[in-house]
């Protein structure tokens, strides 16, 4: 089983959507050849330009992943979140 995963801001590859061509969400993009994981791949990139980021390097952060085998780690390090900033609590006036 192939799956087509992207990978999220928390560093976990997660399976996109299966949209067929009427656009119905057809759950999971799981395929039983990779030559059909990977056709569908180029149709969600073609799909996906504008949302899709690209890393660093310049590869896309869409890929085709072999069920089978154990899951593969992100490819480079992603970049901790800055911590929010605390609202300070404002003093009640004194009576």
């Amino acid at each position: 089983m192939f799956v087509v995963k992207r990978l999220g801001r928390n560093g976990m590859w997660n399976a996109v959507s299966l949209i067929d061509e009427n656009g119905s969400f057809r759950g999971e993009a799981k395929f039983e050849t990779q030559k059909q994981a990977e056709d569908y791949l180029e149709v969600y990139m073609q799909r996906m330009k504008k949302r899709l980021k690209a890393s660093q390097n310049g590869e896309p952060q869409v890929k085709v992943f072999d069920d089978s085998t154990p899951e593969q780690a992100p490819a480079e390090p992603v970049e901790p979140q800055k911590p929010k900033k605390k609202l300070k609590k404002k003093k009640k006036p004194r009576k």
